[in-house]
């Protein structure tokens, strides 16, 4: 008895969840499924398309929500039930920001409170351009050197502890840089390789260590070297007490 129980019990799970999942729908019938937007620039920014539907349903149906995998793809659909036989538009937008080459997006439409759904595509080809430094590089440090932190924060420490952080720079003059980094205090429980010769327009990364020994500051300040010119502004580099 408690085996058919409990196969009853499960029988009536499956059947639940089946009865919760969507299920396509030709309710909407799209003039096109799939959009191709051909070759686009990706310094234009945001390219969008509309679809046009027709509502071939007996009754009115409701575009509950629209969703895609991608965060670069956003839409705008009536927010009212479609009458039947009357059409409508829905309309998809692709941000191609960092999204070079060919591209597919699915887009799937949900209806009637999300029971039913169907799908429609854009697709096309980006060409990227050369972002400036500065959006991969936040922090400017003078002499075309560019970095990705300006405090490398490495949390909690206690006397022996030990952790690595990278740091990415870039040389964004169109002459070779030479640069080594220094720190004027002494302090030895932060330590990285440097110098580095780096081609114009280059970018590299230094993996820095951390080793505390409870012996110096927990704040150092590491001076970068450019040509042979420290830069005023030092990289801060820290760890809090626990």
């Amino acid at each position: 008895m408690r085996t058919l129980y409990l196969t009853f019990l499960f029988a009536c799970f499956m059947t639940a969840l089946s009865a919760q999942e969507p299920t396509f729908s030709e309710s909407l019938k799209f003039q096109e499924r799939s959009f191709d937007f051909g070759k686009i620039k990706e310094k234009d920014g945001l390219v969008s398309h509309e679809f046009t539907f027709q509502n071939v349903d007996k009754k009115p149906v409701a575009i509950s929500g629209m969703s895609s995998g991608c965060g670069c793809v956003k839409f705008e659909y009536p927010k009212y039930p479609i009458k039947p036989g009357a059409s409508d538009k829905v309309k998809v937008y692709f941000n191609p920001a960092y999204r070079p080459g060919f591209f597919s997006k699915e887009v799937v439409v949900m209806t009637n409170d999300n029971k039913n759904y169907t799908r429609i595509w854009v697709k096309g080809t980006v060409e990227p351009y050369e972002h400036p430094v500065s959006e991969r590089y936040p922090y400017e440090y003078g002499e075309g050197l560019w970095m990705n932190f300006e405090i490398m924060a490495f949390g909690y420490m206690n006397e022996g502890d030990k952790k690595k952080m990278d740091l990415k720079f870039a040389n964004d003059t169109d002459k070779e840089m030479k640069l080594f980094f220094i720190i004027i205090d002494g302090n030895t429980d932060v330590t990285f390789t440097s110098p580095y010769t780096m081609k114009p327009k280059e970018e590299k990364t230094m993996q820095v260590t951390y080793s505390y020994s409870g012996k110096f500051p927990r704040v150092t300040n590491v001076y970068p070297v450019v040509n042979g010119k420290t830069l005023d502004k030092p990289l801060k580099v820290m760890c809090s007490k626990p």
